[in-house]
Order: C-alpha cells, then sequence, then structure tokens
C-alpha cells in the first residue's frame, strides 16, 4: 500500500490532465481567448456549479449558446448589448433554487463593472476593491471578501467568508492556477501558493479520511487547515491537491 503523500502526488498526475476539462463545468471558459470573456464565463460557470453535474452542464450549455449566438458571438458582447434585459424580474426558474431574475442581477452587476465603470477587467476591479477596504493578511482572502462586497447584490454569492466559499475557491484556483492544463492561470492578482482549496461535501469527506482534518464542519477554517496541509505536498501549488482528493475519492469508495 503506498503511502498517503505518494498516492496524492499519483493522484494529482492522473487527474491534472486535459481530458478532465470536458467533464467539468471549466470547459466553458476554456472557449474564449479573450480575457473579458474568459473572466464572465468562469464567473458564471462557477456561480452555477453546485448539485448534480449533467444538470450543471446542461444549465451551462443553454447559457453559453445565448453568449455564443450570432447576435452577441461573445461573453463581453453579450453583457454590453444586455442581452439578458429579458431576464429582468422574471421569476421562473433557471437553476435549482436559482432564478432568472438572479441571473440578470448577476449579469447586471457585471455590466456596471465593465461597462458603466469603464475599460476594466474584473481583476483590476477587485484590486481597486481590495485597496479600498483591505480585509486580512490573507490575500486569498482579501478576494474572497473582494468579490462578496461586489457582486453582494447577487444570490448565491455568500454574505461573509466564514463558509467554505467552495465555489469562489474553485473560480480562483481556475483564474489563478497557470500550469496550462486543466486552469486558465489568466489572474496574477494571487500566486498560486496563496490559493485555498475548494471544499465541498466530497472534498471535505476525503480530507477527513486522510487526516487532513478532524473538523466535521466544511467552513472557511477547515479549508485553510486541509490547505495548509496540502502545503507539505505541494508547497507552491496547494490547490493541486483538488485533484489529488478527486482521485482519490474516485479510486477508494467506500
Amino acid at each position: 500500500m503506498k503511502n498517503k503523500e505518494s498516492l496524492l502526488l499519483e493522484y494529482a498526475k492522473t487527474y491534472n490532465i486535459k481530458e478532465f476539462i470536458g467533464k467539468d463545468p471549466i470547459q466553458y471558459p476554456h472557449k474564449y481567448q479573450d480575457k473579458k470573456d474568459i473572466e464572465i464565463s468562469a464567473f458564471i460557470s462557477s456561480w452555477l456549479a453546485y448539485g448534480n453535474r449533467k444538470a450543471i452542464l446542461k444549465t451551462l450549455e443553454n447559457i453559453h449558446k445565448e453568449f455564443d449566438n450570432t447576435e452577441y458571438l461573445t461573453p463581453y458582447n453579450y453583457i454590453k448589448e444586455r442581452g439578458f434585459e429579458r431576464y429582468r424580474g422574471d421569476e421562473k426558474s433557471l437553476y435549482r433554487f436559482y432564478k432568472n431574475k438572479d441571473f440578470y442581477n448577476l449579469c447586471q452587476t457585471l455590466f456596471t463593472i465593465y461597462i458603466e465603470e469603464g475599460n476594466q477587467s474584473l481583476e483590476q476591479k477587485i484590486e481597486k476593491e481590495i485597496l479600498k477596504h483591505p480585509y486580512s493578511n490573507n490575500p486569498c482572502l482579501d478576494v474572497i471578501d473582494a468579490i462578496i462586497h461586489i457582486f453582494k447584490e447577487v444570490e448565491g454569492i455568500p454574505i461573509n467568508n466564514t463558509s467554505a466559499c467552495k465555489r469562489l475557491c474553485m473560480l480562483m484556483r481556475w483564474l489563478v492556477r497557470n500550469d496550462g492544463i486543466v486552469d486558465l492561470g489568466i489572474w496574477t492578482i494571487l500566486k498560486p501558493k496563496d490559493l485555498i482549496i475548494p471544499v465541498d461535501t466530497h472534498v471535505h469527506r476525503q480530507a477527513l479520511r486522510l487526516g487532513l482534518t478532524c473538523s466535521k464542519q466544511a467552513n472557511m477554517k477547515t479549508a485553510i487547515e486541509i490547505t495548509n496541509n496540502m502545503k507539505t505536498i505541494f508547497p507552491l501549488d496547494p490547490t493541486l491537491a483538488d485533484f489529488s482528493l478527486f482521485g482519490y475519492g474516485v479510486n477508494n469508495q467506500e
């Protein structure tokens, strides 16, 4: 039986591969080359990334068909030309507890960032927010808190950073990790070593099995504990362990 470190290193190498992209919501921002298109697609894709994977991908496919149609062609043009306007006040279901009006509110916030406030990226907006309101001594928590403040009117964005903030941590893994395999690596606001592992029920379960945490609560304190323990194996790239824990779950099913 291989030791824990060897297994986690092996699983990281096995699952951090290009073939992973087509089975994951990250496939959608991979469709684009422009930074703003990638940011918009990645933010919306991570916002929707909870629950059943097939249902997530189906919903994201429908949204990206709207982005890519002949009227808009890209996510940025969709936001700029207000392709989302028809969802204003729409109470119909978009996905699980999200309604179409929630998608409108998210797109309206993106419109404010990209169009009303001038020619800036989402990363630049976050940098400005951090300068106005320095939040903590943890650079990843600073970014999370800035996003929470910017998108405070949007359903599904945490109200504070005490939860694990799984989808925001995942968004940052997508946009910051830069090994050129699965993740996109278009942001420099953080270094890969500063990222926090996205902790959901699955990751938490595997971390408990591996002794990476004893906490029964999947909150931010637990996510940071798991991340710090993974730094002993991946010191400069702890969220590479996200692939390790995925692989451990696949290969060691109870």
